[in-house]
């Protein structure tokens, strides 16, 4: 068999022969003063404000004909979704069923102007709400504490009025509270967006997302047993607040109540039948999944109302929902709620930049990631003022829309109408719909998170690093409390990089006498060319973290110059070259005697 031979040459030159013979180099790379100016100039401001409305762009090169009817079909599917669900996080935030409906209506409106994913649905979110039920309802103990209610309630008298009137001020206050939090939030990623900090995604793992995502299922799941057994628990907000969640309702067992139980377990069964069962396994022949969401909170509503479900077997219902949009107002902001909203904001950053991100690569069109960050604090900023509580990208709803093939933003314009209408004229209607139908609705949408626990023997084989992240912050979501899953996921992703360039490789390369090729000598054994020439590589970048175990490998696998500081004879040259391209770095030792 013949081998391919090649023969180099090449000649020495210097920075000027080069410049002769392949042009003068790239510039230098601007100042900030001159950035700066740039930036103020007049094209660069028209540029910059056409960036900022990317519905602009989308109005321009829309093909009404040609996308018009994909956007309204997508936009009615997704509201399906919106509805529903909205009434049902809306109590899962601790909140009435209203603000749920707000939240679907207002951020979605503004994410369709300035958003640049026509897949990504925005609006309520069941992780988001609730970690905004454990904000309020922490705010409103604390509330309670320094006697605000007592005085606004000291001169009622003890009766039915007194206590609904005590609820109604306790809705208000935990609404104003989460409209703050919404508020934060918003202004929290608006800032990140125009400092251009959408790379932070870079350093959380897939994992850390999936465990993270998951841990949330299991408290999400967990709020909602008592509501599908008719029982109540008092609030609890301490460190392992999942295992006295549980042991309060192992303790109220007995007490459950059997129509809600049968009113949950009848409805799970539907959803699960039709989402898992026709709608995947017909979802090529019908041109939308059977919005069972939709159906069942309209079927359900109008049974119990006939029904009185609520008079006649003391099943709990939603309530009064007032057919009004909420009076604008500038939020309540508190240094209190400055922290937690901080890591909601994180959480809504995260979340919604990956399913961006997903959407992105499936049908091929590019995301803006800081665009992306401009538009979630706009939609949480207006949506402050109209007591919404924070948006953030629901995957179920987003998968709809990118299988419904969404052509553009404005499907979302489409979505806000359809809720529009559901709260000014359809709402009051939905007072006789029972809770643990909308529980069996949050259990039903989030169950598939759970799932994300298959993964585990394919990250132990594949990366254990990714398998400690996701074991390490399920572990302390769940018993520690739901935001220590956050702190100790992106910690543990800090460490997991700090660890892996400690631990990359490093070896010597050598020359071989036969022919001008260079080989690892751990893994190769031959005779050197030039054995007096080591050329040291280590497979990481050098910084400070990394500069101590390369000087220590570096000694280890040539020579250690101060071993021989008594030889004067000899003469050590070194010579650092950095390569750009993967971030490797080599050494080269010419050791003469």
């Amino acid at each position: 068999m013949s081998s391919l031979v090649l023969q180099l040459s090449r000649y020495m030159k210097t920075q000027s022969e080069l410049t002769e013979c392949y042009g003068k180099p790239k510039p230098s790379p601007k100042s900030f003063t001159e950035k700066f100016k740039d930036k103020c100039k007049l094209s660069k401001k028209c540029q910059l404000l056409l960036s900022l409305f990317p519905i602009i762009n989308v109005l321009k090169t829309y093909k009404f004909r040609v996308y018009i009817l994909d956007d309204i079909i997508s936009g009615l599917s997704v509201a399906c979704l919106h509805v529903p669900l909205g009434l049902a996080l809306g109590i899962l935030a601790s909140l009435s069923p209203a603000y749920g409906l707000y939240t679907s209506c207002f951020p979605v409106l503004l994410y369709a102007f300035f958003g640049t994913s026509q897949h990504v649905s925005i609006g309520t979110n069941a992780v988001i709400a609730i970690l905004t039920a454990e904000l309020v309802e922490l705010q409103l103990e604390q509330y309670d504490l320094t006697g605000h209610k007592s005085t606004l309630n000291g001169s009622m008298d003890n009766n039915l009025t007194s206590l609904q009137d005590t609820e109604n001020s306790d809705l208000e206050y935990k609404a104003s509270v989460a409209a703050g939090s919404s508020f934060i939030v918003g202004l929290l990623l608006f800032i990140m967006g125009l400092f251009r900090m959408g790379f932070i995604t870079s350093y959380l793992s897939s994992s850390f997302i999936a465990a993270f995502t998951t841990t949330g299922a299991i408290h999400i799941m967990s709020s909602q047993i008592p509501n599908a057994l008719g029982i109540t628990i008092q609030p609890i907000n301490k460190p392992g607040k999942l295992i006295y969640v549980y042991i309060e309702i192992f303790k109220a067992f007995p007490k459950f109540h059997v129509a809600t139980f049968l009113v949950s377990i009848t409805c799970l069964i539907i959803l699960v039948l039709v989402k898992d069962v026709i709608n995947e396994r017909c979802k090529n022949r019908m041109k939308m999944p059977i919005p069972i969401d939709f159906i069942l909170v309209v079927v359900a509503t109008i049974i119990s109302y006939f029904a009185k479900f609520h008079d006649n077997f003391g099943i709990g219902v939603v309530g009064e929902i007032p057919a009004r949009l909420p009076t604008p107002q500038f939020p309540l902001v508190s240094v209190n709620i400055i922290g937690h909203s901080a890591v909601v904001a994180t959480i809504v950053f995260v979340l919604t930049i990956s399913m961006a991100r997903l959407c992105e690569v499936k049908h091929g069109y590019s995301v803006d990631d800081n665009q992306e960050l401009v538009a979630y604090g706009i939609a949480n900023l207006g949506g402050s003022f109209f007591s919404c509580f924070p948006a953030c990208v629901a995957p179920p709803r987003t998968i709809v829309l990118s299988s419904m093939g969404a052509k553009t933003t404005l499907n979302g314009i489409v979505s806000a109408v359809i809720v529009f209408l559901v709260i000014m004229f359809i709402g009051k209607y939905v007072e006789s719909l029972p809770k643990a139908v909308l529980a069996s609705i949050i259990i039903a949408a989030i169950k598939n998170l759970l799932y994300q626990f298959k993964d585990l023997p394919m990250l132990w084989r594949v990366n254990r690093y990714d398998f400690v992240i996701f074991v390490g912050t399920v572990i302390s979501g769940v018993f520690i409390d739901f935001p220590y899953a956050l702190y100790v996921g992106v910690q543990l992703c800090l460490l997991t990089v700090v660890v892996q360039s400690q631990k990359s490789s490093s070896y010597t390369i050598g020359k071989v006498q036969q022919e001008d090729r260079l080989l690892d000598q751990k893994t190769h054994d031959f005779p050197l060319c030039n054995p007096k020439v080591a050329i040291f590589r280590m497979e990481s970048s050098l910084y400070f973290a990394t500069s101590d175990k390369f000087i220590k490998e570096l000694y280890k696998e040539t020579l250690n110059p101060k071993a021989y500081r008594k030889q004067p004879d000899l003469n050590v040259e070194i010579i650092i070259n950095p390569s750009k391209d993967d971030g490797n770095n080599e050494k080269e030792f010419r050791c003469q005697k």
